[in-house]
């Protein structure tokens, strides 16, 4: 198992306002799936982009709760740097989040945010995006299965507490047919995503908090061009979505 953590950005989106409920949440919904889903395939898969996994979350009420959550792989952090601020495409690509994505912490919701994960430590207050274990496999093959927890009842110690423990254990005695797993982790909020041979499922159990919502993601397919004549994906609320798309020499070679 990989001891380095890979190059994956953990992405938590929280919605601008303004598409955040009611007749603006379907206005989100249509924005991902017709321009900034594909166009991540699209503009990023020829700079190096190895797998992309999105999942749309439905509205719980809480504010912890993203409405978006991904993970986007990349051969190196190199790579990843070199195509998201080194080039137009990337650059423009980056832009395009703020049109969905609200990047200021409002009215208790956090900014949208994402980062490369660190390698568990096994201490309760480590937090933010971590690699529990990673057997480097293509994310694009198998099954992806994504779950979202959050505290319930228990105080911040007990929770954290409670997560670590479940999490070293996953670790020293993994799952039959599971691969890899990354998680976010806060004083509220977990985030699961688990890697596997087949068909996934929840890892963590109900002494965590409260799961607000789990499901695999679909295999599907965007052109590989944004010239393409396509209407979009159809994107609703609980989807959970693992694009499909050939890699690029840069995917391979770790960046230019």
């Amino acid at each position: 198992m990989a001891r380095e953590a890979r190059a994956v950005r953990v992405w938590l989106g929280y919605a601008l306002p303004e598409l955040a409920s009611g007749a603006g949440r379907e206005r989100f919904y249509q924005q991902l799936g017709e321009i900034f889903i594909p166009a991540t395939v699209e503009l990023m898969a020829p700079q190096g982009l190895q797998a992309y996994v999105p999942s749309v979350l439905p509205p719980s009420g809480h504010p912890k709760v993203p409405d978006e959550i991904a993970l986007v792989f990349y051969p190196s952090r190199q790579c990843y740097q070199q195509a998201s601020h080194a080039t137009v495409a990337g650059r423009a690509y980056g832009a395009l989040h703020g049109t969905v994505f609200s990047f200021q912490a409002r009215q208790g919701r956090p900014a949208s945010h994402s980062d490369f994960p660190a390698p568990f430590d096994d201490q309760p207050k480590q937090s933010g995006p971590v690699q529990l274990f990673d057997c480097g496999g293509n994310w694009q093959q198998g099954a992806v299965f994504s779950e979202v927890w959050l505290r319930s009842g228990q105080g911040v110690a007990a929770f954290r507490q409670a997560v670590c423990e479940a999490m070293g254990t996953l670790r020293a005695r993994p799952r039959q047919g599971l691969l890899g797993v990354y998680f976010y982790l806060d004083d509220d909020l977990l985030v699961v995503w688990s890697h596997w041979q087949q068909q996934g499922q929840v890892l963590q159990a109900d002494t965590i908090g409260e799961l607000v919502w789990a499901d695999a993601a679909a295999a599907v397919a965007v052109p590989s061009s944004p010239f393409a004549d396509y209407a979009g994906l159809p994107v609703g609320p609980g989807q959970a979505f693992n694009l499909q798309f050939s890699l690029s020499p840069a995917a391979s070679e770790g960046g230019r």
